[in-house]
């Protein structure tokens, strides 16, 4: 499979920097009322999204990393009531535009900020956590972040088909995944 040609990356680069003016020009029209009463689908769609930032945020990196079927029957709870909270009783295709486009506008806004200050990026993602170090398991990073070795065990055998024995180093990264770094035979 080719990769995509450094022209073709610019041309998309450009055409998200465009869509991202466009969602935001579309977003400021609800707010000012140029697409009727809908500044409150905005503001009620952004403090939805940061609420769920932070609930998410709190609850640990670990919460949505791996769905169990509780975990999809969870999420889809919180997009029906959430959904709710943000448009009411707008059932509108321009209510739910103005509700997704904000959502969109806000997560584009988010990556940006995070590029461009790291420490808002460590504050919202965190850092990587060692969980294995040189073949020793570190409890308290299991315990801070509500694992155990089983979940490592598993990271394993899933990621390389290893034992636990054949762990160097585990690391609990910020999307919620371990990574596994596995001994060389000349090392163990």
């Amino acid at each position: 499979m080719p990769y995509a040609s450094p022209r073709a990356v610019k041309w998309e680069y450009r055409l998200q920097r465009v869509g991202f003016v466009c969602f935001i020009a579309f977003v400021l029209a609800a707010v000012f009322g140029i697409l009727g009463d809908r500044a409150r689908i905005v503001s009620s769609t952004a403090s939805i999204y940061v609420l769920l930032l932070l609930i998410f945020r709190v609850a640990g990196r670990r919460t949505l990393a791996k769905l169990t079927s509780f975990d999809l029957v969870l999420l889809l709870i919180i997009g029906e009531t959430t959904q709710q909270a943000m448009i009411k009783d707008d059932q509108s295709i321009t209510g739910a535009t103005v509700a997704i486009l904000s959502l969109v506008s806000m997560d584009m806004a988010m990556a940006y900020l995070k590029r461009v200050f790291p420490a808002f990026d460590r504050l919202l993602e965190g850092n990587p956590v060692l969980l294995v170090d040189n073949g020793k398991v570190l409890e308290s990073p299991l315990k801070a972040n509500h694992l155990d070795e089983d979940d490592i065990k598993e990271a394993a055998r899933l990621s390389h088909g290893l034992g636990m024995e054949d762990v160097r180093q585990a690391t609990l990264e910020r999307d919620g995944h371990i990574s596994i770094v596995p001994w060389r035979d000349e090392q163990k």
